[in-house]
């Protein structure tokens, strides 16, 4: 799968709405849309409903702290909702950490994301990397 998220990377679409830093910042962002993710969900202070100024705020310190936890940790998203700012981490899809039958639906939808990105089965994606 690292293959292909490699060459996904390398050819992915200017006019995608998501536009990936490097492989991987893909693969992150790959297994955040597969579902494959924790999520940490941080409400709106009550004093949000009466302020608007202060719910503006609150989202700056929440992408700030976001930021910051990107640039030490590795990636990560975020996610704004009516009730709150959900923060979404990739899970570990290292072989210590998961098994094979655990792996094969996550690879599935994987392939299934970058298929619709670029317009091209993951199969020729890996033929034309192997040339």
């Amino acid at each position: 799968m690292f293959g292909l998220i490699a060459k996904a990377a390398d050819q992915w679409p200017e006019s995608h709405p998501f536009q990936p830093a490097d492989a991987e910042h893909l693969r992150a962002w790959l297994l955040v849309e597969a579902r494959y993710h924790d999520t940490e969900f941080l409400a709106y202070p009550e004093e949000c409903a009466a302020s608007p100024a202060i719910k503006s705020l609150f989202k700056l310190a929440v992408e700030a702290s976001y930021s910051a936890f990107t640039r030490k940790r590795g990636h990560a998203f975020i996610r704004i909702s009516a009730g709150g700012v959900e923060i979404l981490t990739p899970r570990s899809i290292d072989f210590a950490t998961i098994s094979q039958k655990e792996f094969g639906p996550i690879r599935e939808a994987v392939e299934v994301i970058i298929e619709s990105a670029l317009g091209v089965p993951a199969s020729q994606i890996l033929r034309e990397q192997a040339a």
